[in-house]
């Protein structure tokens, strides 16, 4: 069955905002326990596994000398931390209680899947800096920023009729039941209709949401979202900087930016916060003056902007894509390395490379389309489209492809983006339909609808630098 998520603004008062910087501080404590305790085990661990790997080796060469061969060191489990914790939180952290049981129990969780990355990073050999890179990290305080947890069976969506006589009178808007709490109201309605999963209060700048995780039937998935189109056809996106998306079909999508336009405000403010009284190192004991916490609450609200900008920018093309395309072939960026070049990095990140392929396989997977992940190192740009010849001396000034082998003149980020639509024949096999020029009308218009920037794109154009 499919599982939906609808993230839905809360109406806060200033006692629910008490109550959830509470919650905020219990899952922060409890998770920054379990680092502390993990910290101190693995340091043991380490040393337990070098005095083991020395006796094995004794037993090994003389065996008859040694009645039984030695044991191997055991991690403590996110389950032990968990009975550890919760025989000692009456006694010394009653506070724990003031808030829903999920707030020191769903952390534990977390620092499992923490745990589990750290220990596979180290088994593929990505641990190369020490502990530093993929150790569990402290989570730290933050005004304007925080979420809990709480499950399934504590939530309950009641509309303003049911779930008090106070609210007889008014419209029949929904409220969600907080654990020791009480009602709050929800400024929209869920539009999904099933089990709901769990719900994750959250914080971002001074603006409270509700993240509903449901999991409702086909039937009820298909009457709320759009039917995709069944075309059989085959799209190759190129991502890049001069324009967003290229597609293989000769559309190019530009991304809003709103980092690069919002830079100057983002700058003027940080220099004003730096200004304010705050602890400048870490011994320092300077209390964090009101007058820092307001201002960070304005810058956050910019950075805030900014993430619905990205985030609306890139919600609405991954749908129009996988309503439209049936196979869909995406590069494996590096973008980890991408973002070491401090040229580019900003303007990287500002588009969001790693979020828009992450948001369109899942998309793909509730839709049941095919996304095909081109090899890493496959030449997209240096091979022609037309012939297959691997042109090496590629710079990255070079806007316009022009083969030497069969005297093809191409852009480049389109000569890529076939290139990627010819994977999908290879690995998939069978031929697929271009799109009629009535799709390409009918998907021009889902993009204008949407208030996407588009153009076509024309071979000829060189852009001079990439300076951002």
């Amino acid at each position: 069955m499919p599982v939906v998520a609808q993230k839905i603004e809360i109406k806060a008062s200033n006692k629910f905002k008490t109550y959830c910087r509470k919650a905020f501080g219990v899952s922060r404590f409890a998770y920054n326990w379990c680092v502390e305790r993990f910290t101190k085990d693995y340091q043991q661990y380490l040393t337990e596994w070098s005095v083991y790997n020395r006796k094995l080796k004794e037993y090994s060469s003389s065996p008859l000398l040694h009645t039984q061969m030695p044991v191997k060191p055991k991690l403590p489990s996110a389950l032990d931390y968990k009975k550890e914790f919760n025989s000692k939180k009456k006694e010394l952290y009653p506070f724990t209680k003031e808030v829903t049981k999920y707030a020191s129990q769903q952390p534990f969780i977390n620092f499992d899947r923490a745990v589990s990355a750290f220990i596979k990073a180290g088994v593929k050999g990505k641990r190369k800096k020490g502990l530093k890179d993929c150790f569990p990290k402290y989570k730290k305080k933050s005004y304007s920023s925080g979420s809990f947890y709480i499950g399934g069976d504590q939530v309950m969506v009641k509309t303003s009729v049911s779930c008090s006589r106070r609210l007889e009178n008014k419209s029949q808007k929904q409220y969600l039941k907080i654990p020791k709490f009480g009602y709050v109201q929800l400024k929209e309605k869920l539009r999904f209709e099933g089990y709901i999963n769990s719900v994750t209060i959250s914080q971002r700048g001074d603006r409270f949401f509700a993240s509903f995780s449901i999991e409702i039937s086909q039937e009820e998935f298909d009457r709320t979202h759009k039917a995709a189109v069944q075309n059989k056809t085959a799209v190759g996106i190129d991502l890049g900087l001069k324009s967003a998306l290229v597609l293989s079909d000769g559309m190019a999508i530009k991304a809003p930016k709103p980092l690069k336009k919002s830079l100057l405000r983002l700058k003027r403010l940080q220099r004003q916060l730096n200004r304010k009284n705050h602890p400048r190192t870490k011994g320092d004991k300077t209390k964090v003056s009101k007058n820092y916490i307001k201002q960070s609450k304005r810058l956050n609200k910019i950075h805030l902007r900014i993430h619905y900008i990205r985030e609306d920018f890139i919600h609405k093309v991954t749908t129009a894509l996988v309503r439209n395309y049936e196979y869909i072939c995406l590069e494996d960026l590096n973008v980890k390395g991408m973002m070491r070049n401090h040229h580019l990095a900003r303007a990287i990140s500002d588009i969001g490379f790693y979020r828009f392929k992450s948001v369109l396989m899942y998309k793909a997977l509730n839709f049941n389309r095919t996304v095909v992940v081109a090899d890493r190192f496959y030449p997209s740009s240096k091979t022609c489209s037309r012939c297959g010849a691997i042109k090496e001396n590629l710079t990255l000034k070079d806007r316009v492809y022009e083969c030497k082998n069969c005297g093809a003149v191409i852009d480049r980020d389109l000569n890529a983006a076939v290139n990627l639509k010819n994977q999908i024949k290879e690995k998939i096999g069978g031929a697929t339909p271009e799109l009629t020029p009535v799709e390409l009308t009918a998907l021009q218009d889902c993009f204008n609808q949407n208030n996407l920037a588009t153009s076509s794109v024309e071979t000829g154009i060189r852009l001079k630098d990439y300076n951002y």
